[in-house]
């Protein structure tokens, strides 16, 4: 079965893919219920089992994204560990300035997510904007059921499965299956990180957070395209992700103008200017990201 599917058209590769992801996630939300109404019976939802719904996130997160991506790379290529950037320990140095480009990357984020968040449809399009905030708000609702708990080990275990797992699973199927795949379409790296960075943000189904999600998949696409390391954007999304649940775990941080995104007037000016000088300093961190990756 090794590299069965290696000298495929992409569009079968690409068909492959999503069917597993189709089964995978399929079978994971299956077996995950059937775990919970064997543990906890059918008498209470799941939602009054903020455990259960850590474990329940990290079965479909494994199942949806992590199996098909190494199913695809073992199918796809006979070295599925180079096909996926498994490529060891990155150097320490990379790891230092990739967490520094994340740093400088959050204001822009910042500014972005709330031009996004302030987006409006026409008045044709008030059915479609009404779906795209009732999405927005479950997706809120469920992220709220998973970081509620105070004490060491809610927060331990949201740290496993909201940042951890969620960065593992996603970075090995968008940037060490889908990239690889959508590669072979074009030889345009810009047009094959950019895409899969509009695919990782559409798949959230959060669309007033759509563009800051965007700009953060191309980050991880081109970490993996200059060091050929998947570990560096599986860093990266981590170090995103569990700066989030830290800051949304504390009620007083959760308020604060930095982690809610809403700025007040009085503050948005020097915030838009502390934003131009972090872009600089990303800039020159991605200059120094580049040369290291091209003398190691």
């Amino acid at each position: 079965m090794k590299a069965l599917f290696s000298t495929q058209r992409t569009s079968r590769q690409l068909f492959l893919l999503v069917l597993l992801i189709a089964i995978g996630s399929l079978l994971s939300s299956l077996f995950g219920l059937g775990l919970f109404q064997l543990i906890c019976g059918t008498s209470t939802g799941m939602e009054q089992h903020p455990d259960m719904m850590r474990l329940f996130q990290f079965i479909t997160a494994v199942g949806t994204f992590l199996l098909p991506a190494l199913l695809t790379a073992w199918l796809c290529s006979d070295q599925p560990k180079a096909y996926l950037g498994l490529n060891g320990i990155p150097d320490g140095r990379l790891v230092i300035l990739v967490v520094a480009g994340m740093i400088l990357l959050n204001p822009v984020i910042s500014l972005t997510s709330m031009l996004n968040e302030s987006m409006q449809l026409p008045a044709w399009a008030a059915p479609l904007e009404n779906w795209m905030r009732q999405q927005e708000d479950l997706a809120l609702h469920f992220t709220n059921l998973l970081i509620e708990g105070e004490g060491i080990s809610p927060l331990f275990t949201n740290l496993i499965v909201i940042a951890l797992t969620a960065a593992v699973c996603e970075e090995f199927l968008f940037r060490g299956t889908l990239q690889q795949i959508i590669g072979r379409w074009t030889t345009n790296q810009h047009a094959v990180v950019w895409i899969c960075a509009i695919l990782f943000s559409a798949f959230h189904l959060q669309f007033y957070g759509f563009i800051p999600r965007m700009i953060l998949g191309a980050y991880f696409g081109y970490l993996i395209i200059w060091t050929r390391n998947i570990w560096l954007p599986v860093l990266a999304h981590f170090f995103n992700n569990a700066v989030s649940v830290i800051a949304m775990s504390d009620s007083e941080w959760k308020e604060s103008e930095w982690v809610s995104g809403k700025i007040s007037d009085a503050h948005l000016w020097p915030y838009i200017g502390m934003a131009i000088l972090a872009l600089i300093g990303f800039a020159f961190i991605i200059r120094y990201i580049r040369k290291l990756s091209i003398d190691a």
